[in-house]
Formats: structure tokens, sequence, C-alpha cells
């Protein structure tokens, strides 16, 4: 099988800040198999994953694929990680475009396809960067439609970080906040910050500590009268055992995990550990949302909302509304199409 394979670049709509840094861009690659099927690779940065590699990752991934193996979804998954071990969002560009495929072939959306339910009802938070306190309570004033928050901390100072979400929660009554350190925090600060935050009504703490540092979040849960979830840290189902017993839920990206194949495995995991299951995204076009849109009917939060932070999605329909509301498609597939002229 063949495959247009196309580098582009997302612009977001403002500076988007975490506490590794601040971006204004992502540069992305576009798939589109013949015959029918997109999928997207958004490379995940702190893994050292460039596009330019995943073009010919792709390329020889998808030159295995023919009419007769289409369907061979578990074979397709290990000849990807022998070919691109590394390269964990190659992979998902390649499997999301092929579940794709599949799913035009027979008729079916993907959601059915995978054998899970529609998510009726579901609703994604929506994300207020890392920025000054000022321009973070603007943010957080504009989104005034959306019932739930997802604010990002991880300054690696207590103090500073707490009063950022006593003003962010001042500006925003009765919303449902949750916070995301992206790795910032050390344990002390961590710990200060669990101890101190009880006034201020928050949902769970995510990826408070940095990658790696499982005693540390063993001492943190023990502590923390809030969830503790992790992200950064989840990666593939096999990184889910050094997990056990230190965290209350995991964010699955699929640039991380791979693709669906490997997402599916990862919740069979969680609901076996009793962990709440979030869906997450990096800077990505309405194609790797709305893949993992279709898996949200497994999932108890998400967070989706890249379609609203770049400035140039090039599909449609969109997958998210303006009050976070999540809209599958019930077309075959993933149910959208893909015009780079929007690029």
């Amino acid at each position: 099988m063949k495959a247009r394979v196309t580098p582009a670049k997302l612009r977001t709509r403002h500076p988007f800040g975490i506490s590794r840094g601040t971006t204004t861009e992502s540069n992305v690659v576009l798939v589109e198999l013949e015959g029918g099927g997109l999928g997207e690779c958004s490379p995940v940065r702190y893994y050292n994953q460039s596009p330019e590699e995943a073009v010919d990752l792709i390329h020889e991934m998808v030159a295995g694929v023919t009419m007769d193996n289409l369907f061979d979804l578990d074979a397709h998954a290990r000849r990807a990680r022998e070919i691109a071990p590394k390269h964990s969002s190659a992979r998902a560009a390649f499997d999301i475009a092929l579940h794709d495929r599949i799913g035009r072939e027979l008729g079916v959306p993907l959601y059915k396809l995978m054998g899970f339910s529609y998510p009726a009802n579901a609703m994604s938070s929506f994300t207020i960067g890392l920025d000054t306190d000022e321009v973070m309570v603007a943010k957080t004033h504009e989104a005034k439609s959306f019932p739930n928050l997802k604010i990002k901390l991880g300054r690696d100072d207590a103090a500073r970080d707490l009063a950022t979400i006593r003003a962010i929660r001042e500006a925003a009554p009765g919303k449902t906040i949750r916070v995301d350190a992206n790795a910032g925090w050390s344990l002390e600060t961590a710990l200060e910050f669990v101890a101190k935050c009880g006034d201020v009504d928050l949902e769970f703490i995510e990826q408070p500590l940095a990658i790696g540092n499982y005693e540390g979040l063993k001492k943190l849960r023990e502590k923390s009268k809030l969830p503790i979830v992790v992200d950064e840290d989840v990666q593939d189902l096999a990184s889910l055992t050094a997990l056990e017993g230190r965290i209350d839920g995991i964010n699955i990206k699929l640039m991380k995990t791979g693709g669906l194949w490997e997402a599916r495995q990862m919740i069979g995991f969680a609901r076996a550990q009793g962990w709440s299951v979030m869906f997450g995204c990096m800077i990505e076009s309405g194609i790797g949302v709305c893949a993992a849109a279709h898996l949200t009917g497994a999932a108890q939060d998400i967070d989706l909302d890249a379609e609203l932070l770049i400035a140039n999605n090039p599909t449609s329909p969109t997958i998210m509304g303006d009050d976070g509301a999540i809209r599958v498609p019930h077309g075959p597939g993933l149910g959208i199409e893909l015009d780079l002229s929007r690029l």
C-alpha cells in the first residue's frame, strides 16, 4: 500500500506555556493512505522524536500493508514497533491511519470497531497555559463557557503556584479545576502544594514529579488528599507496571502509546488496577484528537482541546464544541476529512 505523507506546521492561537517552555507552533506529519485512512504524527519532543525521521518510518510501515493483511492489526503493531521502536508518534500516525482505513472499509465508526460505547455527554477540559497570573486569569475569563479547566503550573515554587491557582479559583468559582505540573515540581514542592491547596477545591494533580521518580510518587500519594494522575510517566503498556501502588490514574496520549492498538491494552491494565483513565493530546490537528475521542467511552476524564488551541486545523467536522462538549462523528472510520489547503 502507498500513502501521501505530508509534513505540516500547526500554529497555536496564543503562546502555549508549560513547565518545560512556551511554544507558538508544532511540526506534525499528516498521513493519507490510498483508498482512505488518515493518521497524524505529533513528535514527542522530550523523547527526541523528529518529524523528518517520521516521514521515512511511516512510508516503511505503510509499505508492509496489503489488502490481504489489512485487518491483521496485531501483526502490523508488532512490525511497526520493530521499524520504529523509539518513535511512538510515527507508529501512532500509521496505526491511526490503519484503523481509519479499516473502519472505512467496513463502514463503521472507530468506537464501534474497537468495541467501545459512544461517548455520550463527554466533556473535555480546556487548558490554561503557564504564564503570568494576569494572563492566566484573563484566559480563565475567556474560557467562561467551559465547566472544566486544566491549569498548567510546575514552577517548582509552591508559594508561587499556590498564588496562581488561588487567583484562578477566584476568577472561576464553581468550575472543576485540575492542575498539571508537567513534571516540574520536586517532591518537597509537591508536598508543600498538596498540604496547602485545600482551600482551592481541586479535582486532581497531574504529573507532579520528574519522569521516573516512582518512590517520590509513592510518598506523595501517601500524603496527598488529592488523586495523583500521571502523564509523562505513561508511555506504553510496559511502562505501567512501575506505577502500581503509586498513582490513582493515567493520562493516555496516542502519540506516546504508538496508537490505538496499544491504548486499548492500557485501558484494560488501568481498569484492573482501579485507576482512572484520561485521554489527552499534544498540539495536534483534528486527526489525532478525533482518534483519541473515539476511545473516550472508556474514560473518566478528557483533555482533548487541541483543536481549540490551534489556529489552522485542517480537518472537518470539528470534534470539540465551544463549551468543551466532545462530538464524535458517526461516519465510517474517524468520520472526518482532511483539507491541506487550510494549512
